[in-house]
This record gives structure tokens, sequence and C-alpha cells, in this order.
């Protein structure tokens, strides 16, 4: 990032100011070995662009989006309606307070040029696939620098193929909207305007500060890796940089707008002081980091999985190019010393490491290149055939992670939404309650949900979606909402329960039930039943078809290992079988056979579920794997009534209750 390094490192001499790429034909022009693979690269990048808007199309068609869309396109739609200072009804707080992330208000100037959250998704597209086309022009650079020649064209195919096949880029526009996938372009865009000493490198700071506290640490490791690496004057820029970056994120803290950081510096208060969930100044997390290094040690080993899927995909030896190992490092420990998996998974927050240690990959490659080439087209080879692994692994896999919600399902959905007006308030699913947030109100359907005056919408869809609800608690509520409540049940198809509910005076707050009431069982019908909704909901129940199969299940309960009874209140003309499982290990606990019942009954089953099965979570194979979060540590424990077909049949409820 100047004209020289300390002896040792890894880079190249940077050209002169305002100067493209070094090592190229008369007048600078791009030599022609290159000229084609930059060719392709723009091709397959602009190829890359399109598939991820029509992906985004998909997802945003079939309700793939979770509460994090939810937040940002909620304020997107409240900005560009004159609402300046939007309220994060998801978050319980004032937008700006989520990251500081003020590049929501520009950006909904966009609102108006075409009126869906689908824009928010293409944007993200676009930044995502922006910043890979700066690094691969940047890594070109490198390419020519060290390897003039042939080999320079095995270098710049290696990170092109870095670029285009890493799967957790497909992964980080998959999981609804986020700032970063706005950040990796500004930062991709700093980089190289200041690796090549252009003076308008300081244009992107401000665009990329206003990406949130975040994109500050961004800011402030790419200021430490000039300073390390540049001499002289230059080395201003780096200090200036590095300053401007740890000034936001602390300027963030003080006025609270990192409440949806976890409170920011306040997540790693545990590595300062073991135990502590207090407080916490910067000089005191220094110190603690100082003075208690085997916790920082002890919580990198224990995800060491998705270190490695991080950095194995994006080529890995980019870790010893000095300019970007400080914002390399400053991603890294975010995110692996931050709390559980929530950041350490392949994902957005690790952005910059898949768009920017290709660029490092490829100067590591050269250097070593020029050394030893046998070394350097040895490693080459490497590098690109363990990302074609990862993706052969990984990308199969796009659609069954974040492609959760059938297209009847979503055609419900679309339906419902089109009916709901925007001034009325939507509590929906986790896994679906994206869409519905063009509106001052809308929450997920989990804990205590705030009321106001006027007519709220309740939108079930327990089955489906990334981030699910409770099937037990939905069952519930849903329960609650036709009977005490008094609701009116608007649809009950393809998986959706829709209520619409007018709150009576003096009622402000709902909890959301955690499923420990029964269950109404005309929620989950099965195969060979129907729902019954004819009369009061006290007499909804679900009723045999007359063909072979379950009439209800899906009655399920997250619980820990132990004793419990199971319940179920039933009539039946003919032969039944009640049975519990344990969908975890997909285990049949316990079944008892009956020939009829005596009218309506309740028949109760003990059910030892004290064996614990882990999580059937898909990890990968070989030196491809991955850890995401580590799967529900309850088992799913589910009751089902199924009949051999031919009579009549009717379930009316189920019940789990753990045995004293």
């Amino acid at each position: 990032m100047s004209d020289a390094t300390p002896a040792g490192t890894i880079t190249a001499p940077v050209p002169a100011r305002g100067g493209g790429a070094r090592g190229g034909g008369a007048h600078g022009a791009p030599r022609p070995v290159l000229r084609a693979v930059r060719r392709i690269g723009f091709l397959v990048l602009g190829v890359k662009l399109a598939c991820f808007g029509w992906w985004s199309v998909l997802l945003y068609q079939h309700f793939s989006l979770t509460p994090d869309f939810a937040q940002y396109q909620q304020a997107w739609y409240l900005i560009a309606h004159a609402h300046l200072n939007p309220y994060d009804t998801v978050g319980n707080f004032t937008f700006w307070q989520n990251h500081a992330e003020f590049i929501m208000w520009p950006l909904a100037l966009t609102y108006w040029i075409f009126p869906s959250g689908v824009q928010l998704l293409w944007m993200q597209d676009i930044g995502v696939v922006g910043a890979e086309l700066v690094a691969f022009l940047w890594l070109c650079q490198l390419a020519e620098r060290y390897r003039p020649g042939r080999d320079a064209r095995w270098l710049a195919i290696a990170g092109l193929v870095l670029l285009a096949v890493n799967p957790w880029s497909w992964w980080s526009v998959s999981f609804d909207f986020h700032a970063e996938c706005l950040a990796v372009l500004f930062i991709a865009l700093l980089a190289w305007d200041l690796w090549n000493d252009r003076r308008r490198a300081w244009v992107w700071v401000l665009p990329l500060l206003a990406c949130g506290d975040v994109a500050g640490t961004y800011v402030f490791g790419l200021g430490v890796g000039v300073l390390i690496t540049a001499r002289g004057k230059s080395r201003w820029r780096g200090a200036v940089m590095a300053f401007l970056g740890v000034f936001a994120v602390l300027f963030i803290s003080v006025i609270h707008g990192n409440l949806g950081s976890g409170h920011g510096l306040q997540a790693y208060a545990y590595l300062a002081a073991p135990g502590s969930t207090g407080s916490l100044t910067m000089p005191q997390l220094a110190l603690g980091l100082a003075t208690h290094p085997g916790a920082v040690l002890a919580k990198l080993w224990s995800k060491r999985l998705d270190l490695w899927a991080n950095l194995a995909s994006s080529g890995g030896l980019g870790l010893a190019f000095v300019p970007l190992l400080p914002l390399m490092l400053v991603v890294i420990l975010a995110n692996d010393l931050f709390r559980g998996f929530l950041f350490s998974e392949p994902l957005f927050q690790s952005l910059p490491i898949y768009i920017l240690l290709p660029v490092g990959t490829v100067a590591v490659l050269g250097w070593l290149g020029r050394r030893r080439r046998w070394l350097g087209l040895l490693l080459t080879g490497v590098v690109i055939a363990q990302a074609i692994g990862w993706s052969v692994i990984w990308s199969p896999r796009t659609p069954h992670q974040w492609l959760r919600v059938p297209g009847t399902t979503a055609a419900t959905l679309a339906a419902i939404e089109a009916r709901i007006p925007a001034s009325d308030a939507v509590f929906a699913s986790q896994g679906v309650v994206g869409r519905f947030s063009s509106r001052l109100d809308v929450r997920p359907l989990n804990g205590h949900l705030p009321i106001q005056p006027g007519q709220d919408w309740f939108v079930f869809t327990p089955w489906v979606g990334v981030e699910t609800q409770k099937t037990a608690g939905a069952m519930v509520f849903a329960g609650q909402l036709a009977g005490p409540m008094h609701a009116k049940l608007v649809a009950d198809t393809n998986g959706v329960w829709v209520f619409r509910w007018h709150p009576p005076q003096g009622v402000h707050r709902l909890r959301v039930p955690g499923g420990t009431l029964p269950l109404p069982a005309w929620t989950a019908p099965g195969a060979a039943g129907r729902a019954v909704l004819a009369g009061p909901s006290s007499r909804w129940h679900v009723t045999s078809t007359g063909r072979p199969g379950y009439v209800a299940d899906r009655l399920e309960w997250n619980r820990w290992p132990g004793q419990y009874d199971a319940s179920v209140r039933l009539l039946a003309r003919g032969p039944v079988n009640v049975e519990v499982w344990n969908n975890t290990g997909d285990v049949l606990l316990v079944r008892r056979s009956l020939p009829g019942t005596d009218g309506i009954q309740t028949i109760t089953l003990p059910v030892d579920a004290t064996t614990g099965y882990p999580a059937p979570l898909y990890a990968g194979w070989g030196p491809f794997q991955a850890k995401f979060g580590g799967g529900p540590k309850a088992q799913r424990l589910e009751v089902r009534v199924w009949t051999p077909g031919g009579a009549m049949v009717n379930v009316y409820q189920a019940r789990l209750t753990p045995r004293p």
C-alpha cells in the first residue's frame, strides 16, 4: 500500500499515484495473456449476478425471509414514506440503534423506483458481486506483477475460481438482507484504491462507515494493514483509517447505536473476566484478552471447523498477505469469539474473507512461484481443486437450507398478504415474517407481543421456513385465538393458519404460550385426516377420511430427555393406534393398539424418553466440513394417531406432561 514494506512480508511495489495495474503493455494496457482472462471473469461474474438475481426473486416469491429481513424492509418502507426515525418493532428499538446502519436512509430513495422488497435483495446481490469484480481486477493486477507471462493466467484463473464457486457467497445472499453485503463492496474498493495509492480512496470511507458498527471494524483492520506495510508519508493514511474505525465503533457504542450487536463490547465480556456479563470498556477488554489468552484459544479451538470452512474455501494462503492480514484477523476474532455459533457459521458475517482473501491467496501463490515455480504451480492446482471441492459438497445444499417454503404455502401467504391493510399489525411465524414487514407494526410470533388498538393479523406456518416457530407453542396459541380470544379464522390451508382479531380495550400485551397446554388436534391433520371446524371452537377436531394412515400427526413438543405421560383425547369406531415418536432420532418410543373406544375417551401412555439423540445436522464430508449452531439440544417428541381405514376416528387434543 506504499512502495516498500518490512522485510519478509508478501507484497509488491505500488504503482505511481493514480496508476492502474503495473506490468501491462505499452501505455499501461493489459497484456493479451490476461486480457482474455479478464473477459472470462467479467462473463462469469455477470452470469453469477444474474443467477443471484433469479435466486433472490425465488426466495422472495416463496416467503423465505425471516425477522432480519423484516427489520430492514420495514425501515426501508417507513423511511420512504416520510417516517424519518422509524421504530423497529422486531428489535423493539428505533432502527438506527440496530447497528447504526445509516446507509438505509439514502437506500430508501430507491423504494419509489420499484416498490418491492425484492429490490433490497437485488442491491445486496450487486454489492457482493461488485466486490468480487473489484477483487478479481485486483488479483489480476497482482498476478501480472508477480508472474509476468503465462503463469499469470493460472494465478488469475485460480483467483476467479475462488470467487466464483465459493458456496458461502451464495449462502450470504440467501439469508435475508444485511448491510455487510453492501459494506463488502466499499471495503473492497477502499482496499484496492489504497493499494494503488489513489486519492479517491477516501470517497469510500463515508459510505462504508454508514453501513454500521461492523463496517467500522473493517476500516480499523484495513487501516492497521496500511500502517504496517506502508512507510513514510503513506503511513498517516493507515493511522487515520485505524483511528476512524475505532472512533466509529466506540461512538456508536456510546450512543447505544449497537443494540442489534448484542450491546457491542459487552458480548465479549466473558473473555476479559470469565463469567462476567457486566459493562466493558476497550482498555478492559484488551487487558482481559492479554491476561486470559487461554479463553481466547479455547473459544477459537471450539470453532475450528467453521474457522477452517471460512478460510479454506477462500484459499487460506491469503492470510500470509500482510496488507490484508489485520482485516482478516478482525473479521475472524469478532465472529469466532462471539458466544455460540451465531456469527462463526459460514455466512454473511465473513464476507470480507470470501472476497478479499482470494486476493491475498493469489499474491502468496505469485510470491512462492517467483522463488519456486513448481511449488507455485502445484499449490495453485491444489487451491483450485479444494475450491471446487467445497462447492461440490455444499452448493447442492443451498436450496435445502434456504428454500423451505413450498410453492402451495407461498401462494396461500401471497393471497393473505394482499388482503391485509398496510395499517394493520401482523404477527407471523419466524420463517415467513419478512415479507409482511411493509407496515408500521410487524413482529415474529414469539415472546411477549405488544398490542396496539386496531386490527391484528396472526399468520402461523410452524412447519416451514428457515427459523421455524416451536410447533407446540404455535398450536396452543392458535387454539387460544380460536377459543377464548374469539378471533376469526380467515384461512386454514396448505399448512397456513390465519386469524384476524380486534383486541378489546385494556389489552396491551400478549404472551405467546410455550406449549404446556393441550395441543388442539385440528391444527395437525395427517394424510388420512381432515380438520372439522364447524360449530364452537371447543368442538373442532380432526376426523378420518376413511383411508388408512395417520389421522393426526405433527403434535410435537421440544422436551429434554426424561419420563413423560402422553395423553390423547379421541373417539374411535374401529381399530386405532396411538403412537409416540422421538423425531430427533426417528425412533418409535411407545405404541398402543385399541379395538375402539366407548365414546370420547382420553388415552394415556407412559413414555420413556430418557435416551437423547443428536440432531441430524448436515456437516459436510471429509476436509469439507462446517458446523452450524450445533442443533437443538432438546428432543422432538411427537404424538400420532393411526387407523387402518374404514372406520370413523376423531382426534380432539393431545398433551405431554413430565412424570414425577
